[in-house]
């Protein structure tokens, strides 16, 4: 973001440009790249080719480790003891976590037209150059947020990474301890099913390799798909507020006895535009009229525009999210239960875990609530515009905004519900009566 420039007299306006834009997305693509993945790439069809054989390989990967996962599961359910299955279920946040991953790394590799074309759209629609202050302190804290969100300095991130150690860090503090002579259990991440004996010596070893890798796939994927959702919905959170403020500074309303200057809509008009651009507005209606027309019919396109742009946000999203709501109910409802009853407390990895899918789904759940925020904010503004002093052409224009803008929009979990915080509140609460629900039925078979 460019610094103010100019004599002190444009202190008021600031610089931005697309280098702002394309920022936020290089965290995105260094992400995208590890699981084969590339957006807006200019590749030539060689380099294309082998980037689809390596996404394809990791993607049989994936698939494989949830298919050895569910036979293991299987087999441990139907024909293990009561303590067998309670332990087993550790290996379900861990399914969940994969089929997450699979379901959101395709998405984008089979819709990457369509994520293209979004990322071009709101790249075209950002402002560059000079913008005023009011402009300047909307698209400041969103990107603030953002960076916050998408850099590695993030809680986010940290809590993958995290995640990432905690799974693989107890087999490698095995093999260690093996290597200097002590007589520890060997241990592997996660439960497959294989048809040989995973603790014979160098198999363990390749296994654990193996395991990382998937480990970090998973999670990768899951990154992904999650920043291209925060990214996408930040961007178009962003320009509504833009919009908001552009509409609140459409008509100019001149201060008088009933409009003082201490009210909202006055301190609006005083730094919206000059006093000779206003005072030719006022002084010839006709000019005024077709000022406000051009400039309201702008407005409309944009708007049409953004709620297109949702729409495809709706399309690529939706049903990974309603897939990601159902496993975080259940993934949190197993974790606490696990937490409680079998992981030992020192033990850190399903901690971990329980942080990270609270913290990704409280995201996902705070950039929808912003989504519906930022949306509904654009009939106050058409409210608060001065559009009683205007031509009953543009008045009419205006309430056909109003009765638009009254319908919020939103991102639906593929239209089962809207997106917001209190969606959250609905997670916890589900996962609650779950575990309880499970955690009395496993105290009663105590007894």
């Amino acid at each position: 973001m460019g610094e103010p420039r100019g004599n002190p007299s444009d202190s008021m306006l600031l610089i931005y440009s697309l280098n702002d834009y394309d920022e936020t997305f290089v965290k995105i693509k260094k992400v995208l790249w590890i699981l084969g993945l590339r957006l807006t790439r200019n590749d030539s069809d060689r380099v294309k080719f082998w980037f689809q054989v390596f996404y394809w390989f990791e993607f049989a990967n994936l698939l494989g480790a949830v298919i050895l996962e569910i036979i293991e599961l299987i087999r441990t359910v139907t024909g293990g003891s009561f303590e067998d299955i309670i332990a087993s279920l550790g290996m379900i946040p861990c399914m969940g976590y994969l089929i997450s991953a699979i379901l959101k790394s395709y998405k984008i590799c089979y819709y990457e037209s369509m994520y293209e074309n979004l990322i071009n759209e709101l790249r075209n629609m950002w402002p560059q150059g000079k913008v005023t202050e009011d402009e300047h302190v909307i698209i400041s804290k969103a990107l603030k947020q953002l960076n916050f969100v998408t850099t590695e300095i993030s809680g986010f991130y940290w809590c993958n990474y995290a995640l990432i150690i905690g799974c693989m860090l107890p087999c490698y503090t095995a093999i260690i301890q093996i290597a200097f002579g002590q007589d520890v259990p060997k241990i592997l991440a996660y439960l497959y099913w294989l048809p040989f004996d995973p603790l014979q010596p160098y198999v363990f070893e390749v296994l654990i390799i193996i395991q990382s890798w998937h480990t970090i796939l998973s999670i990768m994927g899951i990154v992904s798909g999650d920043l291209l959702f925060f990214i996408f919905v930040s961007h178009i959170t962003t320009q509504f507020d833009l919009m908001s403020l552009r509409i609140e500074k459409l008509i100019f309303v001149p201060t008088d006895q009933q409009l003082i200057n201490i009210y909202p809509l006055a301190i609006h008009n005083k730094h919206k535009r000059n006093d000779q651009v206003a005072s030719t507005e006022m002084q010839n209606e006709e000019i005024r009229e077709d000022v406000h027309q051009k400039e309201l019919l702008d407005i409309i396109l944009r708007h049409r525009t953004l709620i297109r742009l949702c729409a495809d946000v709706e399309s690529l999203f939706s049903f990974s999210l309603l897939i990601n709501f159902i496993n975080s109910s259940v993934i949190i409802c197993f974790l606490s239960f696990v937490i409680v009853v079998v992981e030992k407390w020192y033990e850190f990895m399903y901690k971990t875990a329980m942080v990270t899918i609270l913290s990704q789904t409280w995201l996902i759940c705070w950039f929808g609530q912003k989504l519906l925020d930022s949306s509904k904010r654009l009939s106050q503004a058409l409210y608060n515009c001065g559009w009683y002093t205007s031509s009953q052409k543009i008045k009419k224009n205006i309430q056909i905004m109003l009765f638009r803008t009254g319908k919020a929009v939103g991102v639906t979990t593929y239209g089962f519900t809207i997106i917001c915080l209190a969606s959250y509140t609905t997670i916890i609460k589900t996962s609650w009566s779950y575990f309880t629900l499970i955690y009395n039925s496993y105290k009663m078979n105590q007894k």
